[in-house]
């Protein structure tokens, strides 16, 4: 019986052994049909550098009588099919403020409003492949309403209110010789905010309100 088995493993090991052989030389194959496929692309790094997203810089707002005017300048565009400006009075919720196509890196886009509220704007950036990116926040200048309207500006006791327009992340406050006194995550609160602060020595201090892209800086007095 032993002999039997010994003769059936002689003869079935050859067929086993071919196939794994096939098996590496296709694989082996595969791979280099991969590498020839690619052979005259030298600098590969060039082709991903140049699908990247186009990044946005000099960007800001200015306001005017009757409308708000975003100019921004953006490179490494040339898989951009157009920039597209978004506007939000809650920075949470955005809309469609126009629209600019891809052309020679400068770009300016007048957003008619006569809404007098803080307002943020965001350029949303799509690509040849329907794909979409976005640039950071931008806070208009010259705002007619505080961002963050802090109040008492001359505090006695441990509370100062504030109301905000937009979600607000975190706050610091800072003395007037630039050290930090006191720090609180706020996790989006918005509007009226009553925030407690420890006890502070007489004098001015900072405090910065910091929300998605933005920040906003007031100043009071601990009497």
């Amino acid at each position: 019986m032993w002999k039997a088995i010994l003769q059936n493993v002689k003869a079935t090991f050859p067929v086993i052994a071919g196939c794994l052989i096939s098996a590496l030389c296709n694989d082996q194959s595969f791979a280099q049909q991969y590498i020839i496929a690619d052979k005259n692309n030298t600098r590969p790094e060039v082709n991903r550098q140049l699908s990247s997203p186009a990044m946005i810089s000099s960007a800001g707002v200015k306001k005017f009588n009757g409308y708000n005017e975003i100019n921004w300048n953006a490179f490494s565009e040339q898989n951009t099919r157009k920039f597209i400006v978004e506007y939000s009075y809650d920075g949470v919720d955005f809309l469609s403020a126009g629209q600019a196509l891809s052309s020679n890196g400068v770009y300016s886009l007048k957003h008619y409003t006569l809404d007098l509220r803080p307002v943020l704007y965001r350029i949303k950036i799509e690509e040849l492949n329907g794909k979409f990116t976005y640039s950071s926040i931008i806070l208009m200048d010259g705002i007619d309403v505080p961002v963050v309207k802090v109040y008492p500006t001359a505090v006695t006791g441990n509370i100062i209110n504030a109301d905000a327009a937009f979600p607000v992340e975190r706050i610091t406050v800072v003395s007037t010789d630039g050290r930090q006194v006191f720090a609180k995550d706020l996790n989006g609160a918005s509007d009226f905010i009553p925030i407690t602060i420890p006890s502070l020595t007489r004098g001015m201090y900072f405090i910065t309100f910091y929300g998605n892209g933005w920040k906003s800086t007031s100043k009071f007095v601990v009497s």
